[in-house]
C-alpha cells in the first residue's frame, strides 16, 4: 500500500466529513428537535442491526482475506449466516412492528418501522460489500461510494425546504433510506464482478463453523460496543427529552474531524497489520505508530478546542451548547482510533475474548454515570458519560493488548488522554462561566503540542517526503524504500 492508495482512501472521510458540515446545520434548521432526536434513534437502531447479524463475519473476512484461496467462497461463508439471521428476525418482529415504532420514536407508525428494517437490511449487504473494495485496496471506488450518498441526501434536504413538504419525521427517515439506497447501489455496481463470482461458490459447514469460531466472540463484542456507543442515547430517549437528544447527536455530529481520522486509519489498519503478520513483519514497529497516532488525536483535539466556536454560527440559537459538548464527544472517535493501534495483539493472538470484557467495562462506567447524571442534566450528562466510558475503553484494550501479545510503552499515550479528556471536561463545565473564552485555552496548546510531539512530527514528515516503503505516517518500517508489501 502507498501514499497514492492511501490518499485515495482518505478522500472520502474527508469530502464526506465536509458535507456533514452542511447536512448537520441543514437538518438543524429544517427539522424541529424532536425529529432531530428520531433521526439518531434510527442511526444507532441501524449500527446496532449491523453489527448483530453480521455475526463478527465482517471481521472474519478481513482476518482470513490473504489466507484463503477462494476469496469468493470467504465472501459467501461470512454474509448467508448473517442474512439468514436478519431475514428471520425481520419475520418474528412482523407482530410487533407497531409497538417497537412507538417505544423508538414515540410515534406507533408502522411505516416508521418497517423504513427502519429497510435501512438495516441495506446497510447490512452495503457493510459486506465495502469489505471487498477495502481488501483489494481500490481507495478511490471506496471513496466515492461514500461521497456520493451524502450528496444525494444533501440534495434531498435541499428540496424539502419548498412549501410543498411538511417537513415531517416521516420524509426525513425517507431520505435517510435514499442516501442508504444509493450507497448500496454504488457497492453492487463497483464489486459486482466478486460478489457474481460469490454466488455459486461452494462453502463447507465446517468452513463456516471456522469462521464462527473466530466471529462469535466478536458478536458479543461488537453488540457491548454499540452499547457503549449508544447508552448516552438511550439513556437521553428514556432519562431525558428528544430536544436534549437532539443536542447530544449535533455535538456528536459535529466531532465529524475525529471521525474523518477514525475512518481513514481503521480502512488501512486492520488490513494492514494482518498483511504484516502473514508476511512475518517486525512488529516492534507498532510502538512508533502508536506515538504518532497519539500525536494526531493530541493535535485534532486541541485544534477541534480551538475552532468549535464556529458552530455559534452555523445552528440555531438553541443549540449554543453544542461547542462545549463536541470536545467530550470527539473523544469517543479519537479514542477508539488510538485504541485500534493499541489493542493489535488482541487481533494477533486471537484472543477476541478480550476484547469482550474491555467493551463490557466501559459499558458499565457508560450506563452508570448516564443514570446517574442525565437525569438531572440531559445532554451534558451523556456526554460526560460518553468521554469517561471510552477513557476506559481505550485503556481497557491498551493493557489487555499487552498482557497477551507483548509489552510496550504506555505511560505517554495515557498521560496525554487523560489530560485531553480532562481539559474537555473542564470546558464543558466551566466554560460557559470563564472569563477568557474557552477556545483561547485550548489555542494555547497548540505549541505545546506542537514542540511534545517533534519527533513525530518530524518522522511522519519524512516518511510522506520520501513517499516510500509502506507509505504515509503509518509505515516507518526503518526498512528500505525498495520493499513493499
Amino acid at each position: 500500500m502507498n501514499i497514492k492508495t492511501i490518499m485515495a482512501f482518505a478522500v472520502g472521510p474527508i469530502a464526506t466529513a465536509g458535507l456533514g458540515l452542511l447536512t448537520v446545520p441543514a437538518i438543524a434548521w429544517i427539522f424541529p428537535p424532536a425529529d432531530v432526536g428520531r433521526l439518531n434513534m434510527v442511526q444507532i437502531s441501524v449500527s446496532f442491526g449491523v453489527l448483530l447479524f453480521n455475526l463478527g463475519l465482517d471481521r472474519a473476512y478481513i482476518r482470513e482475506y490473504h489466507e484463503w484461496g477462494d476469496r469468493g467462497a470467504l465472501l459467501k461463508a461470512c454474509f448467508v449466516p448473517g442474512f439468514a439471521l436478519l431475514v428471520l428476525v425481520m419475520a418474528i418482529t412482523l407482530p410487533y412492528d407497531r409497538r417497537i415504532a412507538m417505544w423508538l420514536f414515540g410515534l406507533g407508525h408502522v411505516t416508521y418501522y418497517w423504513v427502519l428494517v429497510a435501512c438495516v437490511t441495506a446497510s447490512f449487504i452495503s457493510r459486506f460489500l465495502s469489505l471487498i473494495l477495502r481488501m483489494q485496496e481500490r481507495g478511490l471506488a471506496f471513496s466515492m461510494s461514500q461521497v456520493l450518498p451524502k450528496i444525494i441526501f444533501l440534495l434531498i434536504l435541499g428540496v424539502m425546504t419548498w412549501p410543498a413538504f411538511s417537513r415531517s419525521f416521516n420524509e426525513l427517515e425517507a431520505a435517510y433510506l435514499a442516501s442508504l439506497l444509493s450507497v448500496l447501489v454504488i457497492y453492487a455496481w463497483n464489486t459486482r464482478g466478486d460478489w457474481s463470482l460469490a454466488l455459486p461458490a461452494a462453502v463447507s459447514q465446517a468452513q463456516i463453523r471456522g469462521l464462527l469460531s473466530y466471529g462469535v466472540p466478536l458478536i458479543f463484542a461488537g453488540v457491548a460496543y454499540w452499547g457503549l456507543d449508544a447508552t448516552s442515547s438511550l439513556a437521553l430517549r428514556s432519562l431525558s427529552t428528544l430536544s436534549e437528544l437532539a443536542v447530544y447527536a449535533v455535538s456528536v455530529s459535529f466531532a465529524g474531524v475525529g471521525v474523518v481520522f477514525q475512518t481513514i486509519f481503521t480502512v488501512l489498519w486492520a488490513p494492514l497489520v494482518y498483511k504484516w503478520v502473514a508476511h512475518g513483519v517486525d512488529m516492534s514497529r507498532i510502538d512508533r505508530v502508536a506515538q504518532q497516532a497519539l500525536a494526531v488525536v493530541c493535535a485534532i483535539w486541541v485544534l477541534c478546542g480551538t475552532l468549535s466556536w464556529v458552530a455559534d454560527f452555523v445552528l440555531p440559537a438553541r443549540y449554543l451548547q453544542v461547542k462545549y459538548f463536541m470536545l467530550c464527544c470527539i473523544g469517543q472517535p479519537l479514542l477508539y482510533t488510538l485504541s485500534e493501534v493499541t489493542c493489535v495483539g488482541i487481533g494477533i493472538t486471537r484472543k477476541s475474548m478480550l476484547s469482550l470484557w474491555s467493551t463490557l467495562a466501559a459499558l458499565i462506567v457508560n450506563v452508570a454515570i448516564s443514570v446517574w447524571l442525565v437525569p438531572g442534566h440531559g445532554a451534558a450528562g451523556a456526554v460526560i458519560a460518553n468521554a469517561m466510558a471510552f477513557l476506559v475503553f481505550f485503556i481497557a484494550r491498551t493493557e489487555a493488548s499487552a498482557y497477551v501479545w507483548r509489552p510496550f510503552p504506555r505511560a505517554r499515550l495515557y498521560a496525554c488522554v487523560v489530560v485531553a479528556v480532562g481539559l474537555s471536561l473542564v470546558t464543558l463545565v466551566w466554560g460557559p462561566f470563564a472569563p477568557v473564552h474557552f477556545s483561547y485555552a485550548w489555542l494555547a496548546m497548540l505549541p505545546v503540542v506542537a514542540w511534545y510531539f517533534r519527533a513525530e512530527w518530524l518522522g511522519m514528515y519524512r516518511s510522506l517526503h520520501s513517499a516510500a516503503g509502506l507509505g504515509g505516517w503509518l509505515l516507518l518500517t526503518g526498512r528500505g524504500p525498495h520493499v513493499r508489501l
